[in-house]
């Protein structure tokens, strides 16, 4: 689904990525994880085309083997759930309409927005498929901060598409909003969705979550199986403190 090779992107004047490699197959549960400023949001942007890499003859980025995409074309194959996404979500919209929106890459639904037949019927399943359907004609600035990003899910998931890039989704969320969300990744990812999640929190690692990549510095650190990746040691080296990992059912937890 994903192919990155000897990407590099500059952010002003900062390599973000850094002859980065990357490839990741349809359908895999992927969780990329890394410390603060190492290019895990940049790898988002440039797997959305937000971002674009550094033209070099050695340079290969292909997204489901294609090498330039539509961007309309794009969100129907990959749904994207952003912390960018959730500090959008200021004005009077409801709900129904923040779901309704993924059609037109907006957030919220302007007049220039023309609902086709079909999209109602797709926000109520996307809806029911993510238990949001009684926060339809609510406010977003009345909602808790874990029912938005429930909502921001269903948005995600309104083309059906085949991954869900997942940036940072439990950040600012309570325990109760946590274990909702995380929940909600996992019914997802046994439905088969792909997944691929960007974070700094060795929590977020559901179960069903089974390759991991640290990143650093713009580079891939380690890639392998979740429980040769996430050890004591290496977590350690990369995030240059002392780190202890303790696994129990499943989830990974660090200190």
């Amino acid at each position: 689904m994903i192919h990155f090779q000897n990407v590099s992107v500059r952010r002003g004047e900062r390599l973000a990525l850094n002859s980065f490699s990357l490839q990741v197959n349809a359908g895999e549960h992927v969780a990329v994880l890394g410390p603060n400023g190492s290019g895990k949001s940049t790898l988002i942007k440039t797997i959305t085309r937000e971002c674009y890499p550094l033209l070099r003859p050695e340079t290969r980025l292909e997204i489901m083997g294609q090498g330039s995409w539509n961007i309309f074309e794009l969100r129907s194959h990959i749904g994207l759930v952003s912390n960018d996404l959730m500090a959008q979500c200021t004005r009077d919209i409801t709900g129904r309409e923040l779901v309704l929106s993924g059609f037109f890459g907006s957030i919220g639904v302007w007049p220039n927005n023309q609902n086709q037949p079909g999209m109602e019927a797709a926000v109520q399943t996307a809806m029911e498929r993510l238990e949001v359907t009684h926060l339809a004609d609510r406010w977003l600035d009345e909602l808790s901060s874990g029912e938005a990003r429930r909502l921001l899910i269903a948005r995600a998931l309104i083309h059906n598409p085949e991954t869900l890039l997942l940036d940072e989704p439990t950040t600012s969320l309570d325990l109760t909003a946590l274990h909702e969300v995380r929940q909600y990744m996992r019914v997802l990812a046994q439905e088969g969705v792909g997944l691929v999640l960007i974070t700094h929190h060795l929590d977020d690692i559901i179960p069903e979550i089974d390759r991991v990549v640290l990143i650093r510095e713009g580079q891939v650190f380690a890639d392998g199986p979740k429980e040769e990746v996430l050890t004591s040691d290496r977590l350690s080296s990369m995030f240059r403190v002392p780190v202890q990992v303790v696994e129990r059912s499943g989830f990974y937890h660090a200190w």
